[in-house]
């Protein structure tokens, strides 16, 4: 069975992590990055199942990458408290995730997705 890698886009370091250990404690490869250019970078080095986008960074919108990811075939979310500032429709390719987020909220997001992170 394939790996289930993650990417993460979030560009607060502690939501990072707390999202990051839930997801790996449900046996999910995660990689992080904090950056639109990070994010860039891993998604040319790495194939990954899904790609969780924060929809507001420092360098630019989360929605990009999300397009991004999508165009190369990933699940896409999108999380933020800014939810009801996207445009009708320009998300429509991605699952919306409204923060604040618990980290269970999000695993289940995941499993529901893209299955379990635990190896047959």
């Amino acid at each position: 069975m394939l790996e289930r890698r993650i990417l993460l886009l979030e560009d607060e370091p502690e939501i990072a992590e707390i999202l990051a250990l839930a997801l790996d404690g449900e046996g999910y490869l995660v990689d992080l990055a904090a950056t639109i250019a990070e994010a860039r970078a891993r998604l040319g080095m790495l194939n990954y199942c899904l790609v969780i986008a924060d929809l507001r960074l420092p360098d630019g919108d989360g929605l990009e990458i999300a397009e991004h990811a999508a165009d190369l075939g990933a699940v896409t979310f999108i999380m933020s408290s800014y939810l009801f500032q996207l445009e009708r429709g320009t998300a429509s390719r991605h699952e919306l995730l409204m923060k604040p987020l618990r980290p269970s909220e999000l695993v289940t997001a995941v499993q529901r997705r893209i299955g379990s992170g635990h190896h047959a």
